[in-house]
């Protein structure tokens, strides 16, 4: 039996859509081959950018809202894992805390206590963005509505960010686990700041900050 020119393309399309469509849904997050350690690592780095708005508050002009761009970068060539937590930033404010948010090119947001423990980040002083990936000379930003609290002028912003590195690993000395290289802002050293999650948790305050600081103009 002779097939014609027409239902034969048709099938042969039908085909090349099933076997597209099997690669996109089993495939298309699954690496045939995981890249190699390399002794490379990303380069993160965070920028904060402020703005204040004004509002008018039943009793009299309040302070306002300051609106704090929170940016992350990867000035770097290695991209990040991919996962829910492959890359973030912690933000800590003394005198200040979250109104509100707009995650933009992060993935999620937490609120952090000051003994670890996962509350809301809105009313919080402690927050963490996280990103599900980011590439080589990416930037992602994220904007946090930062109130004044017991009247205060000025608020201490201290803050660090992270990228997972894709391939390169160490070792967790505590318990002795195989992971993922951290690259961090400030930058990793040992051993006051080291490229592993030892002191995830309640000991997450350990690790290296930055200190910035800003005002509420009145």
């Amino acid at each position: 039996m002779r097939l014609r020119a027409g239902p034969l393309l048709l099938l042969l399309f039908t085909i090349m859509l099933i076997v597209f469509l099997a690669y996109r849904g089993l495939f298309e997050n699954f690496e045939l081959f995981p890249p190699s350690p390399d002794a490379v690592y990303p380069r993160p780095v965070v920028e904060l950018f402020s703005r204040q708005d004004y509002e008018v508050a039943s009793g009299g002009n309040a302070p306002g809202v300051i609106k704090l761009t929170i940016r992350l970068s990867n000035n770097g060539s290695e991209p990040s894992i991919r996962g829910a937590f492959a890359a973030g930033v912690l933000v800590v404010l003394k005198g200040a805390r979250v109104d509100g948010y707009d995650l933009g090119e992060f993935s999620g947001i937490i609120g952090v206590s000051e003994d670890g423990s996962i509350i809301n980040p809105v009313n919080s002083s402690i927050v963490e963005l996280f990103a599900d990936k980011i590439g080589p000379w990416q930037s992602i930003s994220a904007v946090l509505h930062v109130v004044a609290e017991n009247g205060s002028d000025c608020v201490l912003i201290a803050y660090r960010g992270w990228i997972i590195d894709e391939d390169d690993v160490v070792v967790e000395p505590i318990s002795g686990a195989k992971e993922h290289y951290i690259a961090r802002f400030p930058a990793e050293e040992y051993p006051d700041n080291p490229p592993d999650s030892r002191w995830a948790g309640k000991d997450f305050m350990k690790y290296k900050l930055h200190e910035a600081s800003i005002c509420f103009r009145r």
